[in-house]
C-alpha cells in the first residue's frame, strides 16, 4: 500500500474520496476543495440517517462528478474531537472502502484538529491499523484488501513535505505494531523462546546490535528467578539484549524491558482451562520491545541510545517445575518466596530490571501483561503506569495523549511494602488476595530497580489484547503502547528523513 500527498487538482479520476464531517454540520470537511458534489452528497447521507456522530459512516454513489464514491465519517461535536476520531475515523472508512473493493481513496483531514504532519500521520495509522488481519494460519483467509493507494490531499504544494513526513511516520509506527501482532496472534508451540531469539536478531543492522544469552549464561550471570519460572518447561530460557546507537552524539540512554512468557499455563498453580485460551499474549511486552527497535531501524532517531530487554521462557506445570513455597535468588541478590507459580512475570522482569540497572541508564520502563487486577481496575481500554520519577511519568502519559492511547497511574504506595514481606526470604511475590494487585506488583518490581535509575512500569494486562474487533484492532493482539513508546523516544529528536 502506498500513501502520498496530492493537491487536489490532480486527483486521478474515478476515484473514492472519504470526506471527514463533524456533527450535525451541514458543509464537510474540505467542501470547498472540491465544489458542489460532496456537499449535495453529504446531504443525501443525512436524509438516509448520517449524523457525523464519532465512527459512523455512510456511502453515496454521486450523480455528477469525477468521483466513484463517497465515503462519509463522523467525527462526532467538533469541539470535542481529537487526533484519535480522525485516526479511527481514518480507520473505519479505509474498512468501508475496503469491502467495496476500491482501489484508491483520497481523504483531506481536518486541519481544526493539528497540524498537517500529525493529521497525516494519524490517518496512516489508521489505514494499516483498521485493516490489519492475522491469516497465516487460515486455509481459506478471506481475499486481502485491494486498496494501493492512500491520497492524504494537501491545501497547497508548501503543506505536501509536512503531509509527507507524516505520513512516513505513520506508516512506520502503524508497521511495527502489525510486526508486534503479528508475533503475539502466532500459535504458541510455534512461537517458543527460540523463535523469539531468532526474530530478534533479524532486528540486527547497523544501527542495531543484539546479545544473546543462552541458559549457561543466565545462570553464570546469576538469573535465578528467570531460571525458576522456566524450570517446568522444556523450551530453555534466553535473554536478549538489544541496543540502538545513532549516528553523533547521545544526549540521553533509554532502557525498555519487555515481559517475554511465551505460554503461561500458571505453572503449578494452574490456571483454569478457559483462562489459558489466550495467554500467547503474555510475551506482549517483548513484542513490543521488538516492534520498537524494528521501528528505530526505519526512523533512525538522533540523540538518543536505547537499549531493549526481553527475558524469553514458558511457565509450565512440569515436573520440574517451581513449587509454591520455593524460594528463588535473583541476579539483585535478592530472595523471593514463590507463592503462587503464576504471579510469573515480575519474577522474570526482576531479573531483567536488575541487569538493566547495570546498563549506566538515564532511565528505564517496563512493559508487561502482568496482573489481573489491572483489568478490573482500568477495564480494557485503559493501561495501568506507576513508577519512581513524576517527571518520566508525566513524559510517558503526554506520549499516550499524542498516539490516542489511555494511561493511569496508580500510586506506589510506600505503606503496602510490608505485605510483599517473607518469614523465610526476602520478598514473597503476591501479597493478600483481592488486595492492591496491580500496586503491590509495581512495588516488588520496585525492588530490583537501582533507587537512583528513573523507572516507569506499564500494565497492559488489560489492554494487550482484545476478544471482539475495535476502532483500531481486529480480535487478538493489540500492540497497545507501542506508539506511545515511540513518541517517548523520539519526543526530543525529530527523525531523520
Amino acid at each position: 500500500m502506498r500513501f502520498s500527498s496530492l493537491l487536489p487538482n490532480r486527483l486521478p479520476a474515478d476515484i473514492s474520496l472519504l470526506v471527514f464531517a463533524f456533527e450535525k454540520s451541514k458543509r464537510p470537511v474540505g467542501a470547498y476543495l472540491y465544489g458542489s458534489v460532496v456537499e449535495k452528497g453529504l446531504a443525501e447521507a443525512q436524509s438516509d440517517g448520517f449524523t457525523g456522530k464519532a465512527g459512523q459512516v455512510a456511502m453515496v454513489k454521486p450523480r455528477e462528478g469525477k468521483f466513484r464514491r463517497l465515503l462519509f465519517v463522523g467525527l462526532g461535536v467538533e469541539s470535542q474531537a481529537t487526533l484519535e476520531q480522525v485516526r479511527r475515523g481514518t480507520a473505519a472508512g479505509a474498512r468501508l472502502a475496503s469491502s467495496i473493493g476500491a482501489k484508491s481513496l483520497a481523504l483531506k483531514t481536518p486541519s481544526q484538529l493539528g497540524n498537517a504532519l500529525e493529521l497525516a500521520q494519524a490517518a496512516a495509522e489508521g489505514v494499516l491499523l483498521g485493516l490489519y488481519r492475522f491469516t497465516g494460519f487460515q486455509s481459506a483467509p478471506a481475499p486481502k484488501s485491494k486498496l494501493e493507494n492512500i491520497f492524504c490531499l494537501a491545501k497547497d504544494a508548501e503543506e505536501a513535505p509536512q503531509i509527507e513526513k507524516g505520513l512516513a511516520r505513520g506508516t512506520s509506527f502503524a508497521s511495527c505494531v502489525c510486526f508486534a501482532r503479528d508475533l503475539i496472534n502466532r500459535p504458541p508451540s510455534d512461537t517458543t523462546p527460540e523463535f523469539m531469539v531468532k526474530e530478534a536478531r533479524k532486528l540486527a543492522g547497523r544501527f542495531i546490535s543484539i546479545k544473546v544469552f543462552n541458559k549457561a549464561q543466565i545462570t553464570k550471570m546469576g538469573m535465578g528467578a528467570l531460571l525458576g519460572v522456566n524450570r517446568g518447561s522444556h523450551q530453555p530460557p534466553y535473554f536478549i539484549h538489544l541496543s540502538y546507537k545513532p549516528a553523533g552524539a547521545v544526549k540521553r540512554k533509554i532502557g525498555i524491558c519487555g515481559k517475554g512468557i511465551t505460554f503461561d499455563s500458571g505453572g503449578l498453580s494452574l490456571k483454569p482451562a478457559a483462562s489459558m485460551e489466550t495467554m500467547k499474549y503474555d510475551m506482549s511486552g517483548a513484542a513490543s520491545v521488538f516492534a520498537v527497535f524494528r521501528a528505530l531501524a526505519m526512523l533512525k532517531p538522533s540523540g538518543v541510545e536505547v537499549h531493549g530487554f526481553t527475558p524469553l521462557t514458558e511457565n509450565m506445570p512440569g515436573g520440574n517445575a517451581v513449587k509454591p513455597g520455593d524460594v528463588l535468588r535473583t541476579m539483585r541478590g535478592k530472595t523471593i518466596e514463590v507463592l503462587n507459580t503464576d504471579a510469573e512475570g515480575r519474577l522474570i522482569l526482576a531479573d531483567a530490571l536488575s541487569y538493566a540497572s547495570r546498563q549506566s541508564l538515564d532511565e528505564v520502563i517496563d512493559i508487561a501483561t502482568l496482573t489481573g487486577a489491572c483489568v478490573i481496575a482500568l477495564g480494557t481500554q485503559i493501561a495501568g503506569i506507576m513508577g519512581t520519577d513524576p517527571n518520566l511519568v508525566g513524559r510517558l502519559k503526554a506520549a499516550s495523549v499524542k498516539a490516542g492511547e489511555k494511561l493511569w497511574e496508580l500510586p506506589l504506595e510506600k505503606e503496602y511494602v510490608p505485605l510483599l514481606k517473607s518469614s523465610v526470604a526476602d520478598l514473597k511475590n503476591i501479597g493478600p488476595v483481592g488486595q492492591a494487585g496491580t500496586i503491590l506488583a509495581g512495588l516488588f518490581l520496585k525492588e530490583f530497580v537501582d533507587e537512583k535509575l528513573p523507572w516507569a512500569h506499564l500494565d497492559i494486562a488489560s489492554t494487550g489484547w482484545t476478544a471482539a474487533q475495535t476502532a483500531l484492532s481486529e480480535a487478538g493482539g493489540t500492540g497497545v503502547l507501542i506508539r506511545t513508546l515511540l513518541h517517548h523516544l523520539l519526543s526530543a529528536n525529530e527523525m531523520r528523513q
